[in-house]
C-alpha cells in the first residue's frame, strides 16, 4: 500500500481514568486486536497518546490499560461488538493532497 494514502490518527486516553496504569495501549481492527503492536506513551501531562498511521475509512478500535478494555472517551461512535458491549469508531478522514504537499 502506497505511503500517500495512510493518514496520521492520534489516540489519546485520559490518565486521570486510571491514574496508577504501568501501561496502555490502542487495539483494533487494524492491528489484529494485538496489545502489543500499538503501545502507548504516557506525556507529560500524564495522559497516553499514540500516533498511528491508517488508511482512510472506519477504524473500530478500544484502549487497553493494564489488559482492561476501555473505550474512548473523545470517539466519533460505537458500534456493538458482539459480546454484549461495544468498541469506539473514528472516521478517518483523506487528507487533501494540498495539505500533504504544504
Amino acid at each position: 500500500m502506497p505511503l500517500a494514502t495512510l493518514v496520521p490518527v492520534t489516540f489519546r486516553f485520559p490518565g486521570r481514568l486510571v491514574p496508577m496504569a504501568r501501561g496502555a495501549s490502542v487495539i483494533g481492527s487494524f492491528n489484529g486486536w494485538n496489545p502489543s503492536v500499538h503501545r502507548m506513551r504516557r506525556t507529560v501531562e500524564g495522559d497516553w497518546t499514540l500516533t498511528v498511521y491508517l488508511t482512510p475509512g472506519r477504524a473500530v478500535y478500544c484502549f487497553s490499560v493494564d489488559g482492561v478494555m476501555w473505550l474512548d472517551p473523545t470517539d466519533e461512535g460505537r458500534v456493538p461488538n458482539g459480546w454484549g458491549s461495544e468498541y469506539s469508531v473514528r472516521h478517518v478522514a483523506a487528507q487533501a493532497m494540498a495539505a500533504q504537499l504544504a
